[in-house]
C-alpha cells in the first residue's frame, strides 16, 4: 500500500513538472546579443599599446597588486630547549590556553 502512494505521489510530482515545462516559452524571450564586458562591444578592440598604457595608469594608481599582500611568509622558530614533555605538562595545567592557527595570516578582504 506505500509503495503505491509513492508511485502515485511521484507520477503526479512528474506530471506536475512536465506541465510547467510545456507553459515555459523556448529559448531566450529578448533575444538580446551578448554586450561585451562592461557594455564595450567586442569590435571596439583595443591595440596592444594602449592595452599596455591603461595597465601602466592602474599600478601608477594602486589598482594592480600582485600576491595576496596580507599573507605574513613562514618564518621558522628557532629551537627553544623545551622538551615536548615540559609543553604537555604546560598544556595540562592551563587547558584551553593553547592557541591554533597563524595569527599574522588575515583572510582575503575582497579588492
Amino acid at each position: 500500500m506505500r509503495i503505491q502512494t509513492i508511485a502515485t505521489s511521484a507520477a503526479l510530482v512528474l506530471a506536475l513538472v512536465g506541465i510547467a515545462h510545456a507553459g515555459t516559452p523556448r529559448g531566450d524571450s529578448d533575444n538580446v546579443p551578448f554586450q561585451g564586458v562592461y557594455g564595450q562591444s567586442d569590435n571596439a578592440s583595443a591595440s596592444r599599446a594602449q592595452v599596455q598604457a591603461e595597465l601602466e595608469q592602474a599600478r601608477s594608481a594602486g589598482l594592480v597588486a600582485r600576491g595576496d599582500l596580507d599573507n605574513a611568509p613562514f618564518a621558522a622558530q628557532a629551537d627553544s630547549g623545551v622538551a615536548r614533555a615540559q609543553v604537555a605538562a604546560e598544556v595540562a595545567r592551563q587547558p584551553g590556553a593553547t592557541a591554533f592557527g597563524d595569527p599574522n595570516n588575515a583572510p582575503f578582504q575582497g579588492a
